[in-house]
C-alpha cells in the first residue's frame, strides 16, 4: 500500500506540474481551477516538489519490516518511470510538440506512452518488486 500511495503522489505532482503557464499553461483541471490559478505559480511549483519528497519519505517510512533491498528496488522503479526515459521525456516531447502542424500517431503515441502509461507500469513492476 505505501508503494501505492507514493505513485499517487507523484501522479497529482505531475497532473500540477503539468497545468503550469511554463508546460500545458492550464486553468482548469477535471473541471476546477487549477493550483496555480488558486495559490499561484510559486506555490503550485513547491506544492509538487512536495509531493514527490513526502512520496519517497512515505516508501521510507511507512515499509518497517520490509527488507531494505526490494524498498531500493522499489524507489529505483518509481525514480525510472519519472526521469529522463519515462514522464520527464514524455513531457519534453509534448512541450516540442506544441505548435506543430502535423503531429503523427507515432509521435502522439510516444508522448502518451511516456506520460501516461508510465506511471500505470510502474505501478505493475512495483507490485511486483514489492
Amino acid at each position: 500500500m505505501p508503494a501505492a500511495c507514493a505513485v499517487k503522489m507523484i501522479h497529482t505532482m505531475l497532473l500540477i506540474h503539468d497545468d503550469l503557464p511554463c508546460m500545458d499553461n492550464d486553468d482548469l483541471c477535471r473541471g476546477k481551477p487549477t493550483n496555480h490559478k488558486v495559490f499561484g505559480e510559486d506555490v503550485a511549483v513547491l506544492a509538487g516538489e512536495a509531493l514527490l519528497s513526502f512520496a519517497v519519505e512515505h516508501l521510507a517510512l511507512s515499509t518497517v519490516g520490509i527488507e531494505p533491498s526490494r524498498i531500493v528496488r522499489v524507489v529505483e522503479e518509481l525514480a525510472r518511470s519519472i526521469g529522463s526515459e519515462g514522464l520527464v521525456a514524455g513531457q519534453v516531447v509534448d512541450i516540442h510538440s506544441e505548435g506543430l502542424s502535423d503531429v503523427g500517431l507515432e509521435h502522439l503515441e510516444y508522448i502518451h506512452l511516456h506520460k501516461i502509461v508510465a506511471l500505470l507500469e510502474c505501478k505493475k513492476k512495483i507490485k511486483r518488486k514489492a
